[in-house]
């Protein structure tokens, strides 16, 4: 992958990012993603940073400064966003003076600082979010908020598992008394609605 396109590849990673719809399962908040309806992941990507630092030698790019990516009607926030590329040949430094020629495909993205991703649909809060590629796996963690609707999810630590779109919240502190998961849900108001006419 072209080092210039990493911010596609945070699109990708962070972006399409799943819909809530939450149950729980075992002590710990579960939540999959009913199909259709996400974000276009084909659309152009729009990144803005206070400051960008591309550090060929070591296979990275780091975004600084109220960063805000947007792709179709999804939008991420963060004090900071690194995305670490895989080295072609692991273990071995840039001999070429660009550096990138060394760089391959996206390894991981990390974002820190009041992390937010938004979309029409949902609202997912933490303080910090790794998107590993080889895992497909987006991991969002401290003081972990989502909203869907009036649905509030609360934890340590979400989970998302972008090919199933099975999510899972957890927190650090298990038995009564201390902060565990908690969910407040609302049931569907409509489907107990009956359609005029018929009793």
């Amino acid at each position: 992958m072209n080092r210039w396109m990493a911010p596609t590849a945070i699109a990708f990673s962070l972006l399409s990012g799943p819909a809530l719809v939450v149950g729980s399962w075992g002590g710990a908040a579960m939540a999959q993603t009913p199909g259709g309806g996400g974000n276009n992941s084909s659309a152009p990507v729009d990144i803005s940073a206070d400051e960008q630092e591309v550090i060929n030698s070591q296979c990275k790019t780091i975004f600084r400064g109220a960063v805000e990516v947007l792709q179709d009607k999804a939008r991420m926030r963060a004090a900071t966003m690194t995305v670490y590329n895989r080295r072609k040949v692991p273990g071995k430094a840039s001999a070429t003076p660009g550096g990138n020629a060394d760089c391959g495909d996206v390894d991981r993205v990390e974002a820190d600082g009041n992390v937010f991703y938004v979309t029409p649909e949902q609202t997912v809060r933490g303080d910090h979010a790794v998107y590993d590629y080889a895992t497909d796996t987006v991991v969002v963690t401290g003081d972990v908020v989502a909203v869907q609707g009036q649905d509030v999810a609360r934890g340590d630590r979400m989970t998302i598992k972008t090919k199933t779109n099975d999510v899972k919240m957890e927190s650090n502190a298990t038995g009564r008394g201390k902060t565990r998961v908690r969910a407040v849900l609302y049931p569907d108001q409509n489907k107990d609605k009956k359609p005029a006419g018929k009793p």
